[in-house]
């Protein structure tokens, strides 16, 4: 290592090697006398500027500062800076403003030192643009007021603890504890379960560390001894070595009032004696109720889907913003958040941000009202279609092989949709009791009088058994907490009433590079002259 004796320098190297430490500082570093005016300034502080190192020296600190509009104001802020010289050896740090040579305002943080040269005072202020920072800082802000303004019930909880770290505004209006309340809670101290079918805490935090996502059923208890019944999805993320659940839940409770009704129609209408007049008369006017009810739960049953598909894509991003804004909350109160690792952890929260504004854009237009008969290529709402039931399907690796031939339909366009994504989501669940490739096929040709749109999978088909119970209503041969029933019934019942076509299912064996499949098959049959 080679020493140098700074005493036997000469002053104008002294000089030098300060003017080149100064130029080739990142941030913008000025001289200022106390007259006010700049006596030097970095190339970093021209350029921010936009001043030449001439033009700079011309001018005074109210010239490029906003905020210090007068000789008088600046001889102020110099005598303060003066007489606080001992009791801030680091320097003052402060937020302003500074105004570039085409009037641009931009915001920015100073670091000023006084100091005495050959017995002159002068200040030496180090200057950081922070347009970015505060960009992002508003950016954070709103990602928080999101949480608070969704109306979804949002936890995060510890998992080793199991006590929450965080609630947000719905959670504490609904369940009447407050933020700092919900701290000092486990999950079990408000959580129960809904049934003898729902699972215990202590089960749902075993299981989540197997599969890292799931959907539980609970009953949330309220400060004021009320309770209410959740659909919950939680997620499992880790943040510096500690595991961390991300709990979104919705209030079910009109759900579960349709199901009890629902059960209680049934069992109504299996005991009705036929041959009784008044009876069956009765009976017609609770499945005209029944009927419009039906309506209406498909109606958001379809909506639910969207939803879900919706929650599959933005589950993950809302965690990493949840887990970053709170780690980075943590590591501030622990004096751990160093400039490095907070800009690192908001690049991320914005980078998850864009993805969570593409996906509103996608779904948007399948929830805007669709009153009329629009003309649409056929090939564009299957893609449509594909694009809801995608996040849905991504852990199944389900390959999509089309065939579409250029053909047009003029029909409602989301409830075509809708069909399409029933019938996605059939094949779907269908392929998941499968353990080798799985496919779906579609295919859109037209005869002389008929547009025909075929879905089909490789799932080895439909019982016999079955087959003819498919379009029931709330026939399912999934788990209630699955399905509903009504999601092939309404597709037919869109298909026939709506499109004045026909929705038929078949068993079909195929061969496809080179191999030999079996699987249901679904055919939107429509006439040209109603479909055109």
């Amino acid at each position: 290592m080679i020493k140098v004796n700074v005493e036997q320098l000469e002053k104008k190297h002294i000089n030098f090697i300060l003017q080149s430490s100064f130029e080739l500082s990142n941030q913008a570093i000025y001289w200022i006398n106390q007259a006010g005016r700049i006596i030097y300034a970095n190339e970093v502080g021209c350029n921010d500027l936009g001043y030449s190192k001439e033009e700079i020296t011309r001018l005074n600190v109210w010239d490029v500062n906003p905020e210090v509009n007068s000789q008088k104001k600046f001889s102020e802020i110099f005598k303060s800076f003066s007489e606080n010289e001992n009791e801030s050896e680091r320097g003052n740090v402060f937020e302003s403003t500074h105004k570039t040579k085409e009037g641009m305002i931009f915001p920015v943080e100073v670091s000023s030192k006084f100091v005495i040269m050959d017995e002159s005072p002068f200040l030496i202020s180090y200057v950081r643009d922070i347009s970015n920072r505060i960009e992002r800082t508003e950016r954070l802000q709103l990602y928080f007021e999101f949480l608070n303004i969704t109306s979804d019930i949002i936890f995060l909880v510890n998992k080793e603890t199991q006590y929450v770290e965080f609630a947000n505004k719905v959670a504490c209006e609904k369940l009447g504890f407050t933020v700092e309340e919900f701290r000092t809670k486990r999950v079990s101290d408000f959580r129960k379960a809904l049934n003898s079918n729902s699972m215990e805490i202590p089960e749902i935090f075993r299981q989540i560390g197997q599969e890292e996502s799931m959907t539980t059923y609970g009953l949330y208890g309220c400060k004021d001894g009320n309770s209410f019944p959740v659909e919950t999805t939680l997620s499992m993320k880790s943040y510096q070595s500690t595991d961390y659940i991300i709990a979104i839940s919705r209030d079910i409770t009109e759900r579960v009032e349709i199901e009890k009704k629902k059960e209680s129609l049934n069992q109504k209408l299996k005991n009705y004696n036929k041959t009784l007049e008044d009876e069956v008369n009765n009976a017609k006017e609770e499945l005209h109720e029944y009927e419009r009810l039906m309506y209406h739960q498909s109606k958001m049953a379809a909506m639910g889907e969207m939803l879900e598909n919706i929650a599959h894509q933005w589950r993950q991003p809302l965690s990493v913003v949840s887990v970053l804004a709170t780690g980075m909350k943590l590591q501030n109160e622990s004096g751990l958040l160093n400039k490095e690792l907070l800009e690192a952890g908001l690049d991320d929260i914005n980078k998850n941000s864009q993805f969570l504004s593409k996906t509103i854009d996608d779904f948007s237009e399948f929830f805007k009202p669709n009153k009329n008969k629009t003309s649409f290529v056929v090939e564009h709402a299957i893609d449509n279609a594909l694009t809801f039931s995608a996040s849905a399907s991504k852990d199944l690796e389900i390959e999509v092989i089309k065939n579409c031939a250029n053909l047009e339909l003029f029909t409602f366009q989301n409830e075509f949709i809708q069909v399409l994504v029933n019938l996605l989501n059939n094949a779907r669940d269908a392929l998941k009791l499968i353990d080798s490739k799985r496919y779906i096929f579609i295919e859109v040709y037209s005869t002389s009088s008929e547009i025909i749109i075929e879905v089909k999978d490789n799932a080895g088909g439909i019982n016999d058994e079955i087959k003819d119970k498919v379009f029931e209503p709330y026939f399912t041969t999934k788990h209630k907490s699955q399905g509903t029933g009504i999601g092939l019934y309404m597709s037919q019942e869109i298909v026939k009433k709506h499109m004045k076509g026909k929705l038929i299912v078949s068993n079909e064996a195929y061969e496809y590079k080179t191999k030999r499949f079996t699987g249901a098959k679904f055919s939107i049959v429509l006439l040209k002259n109603e479909a055109q």
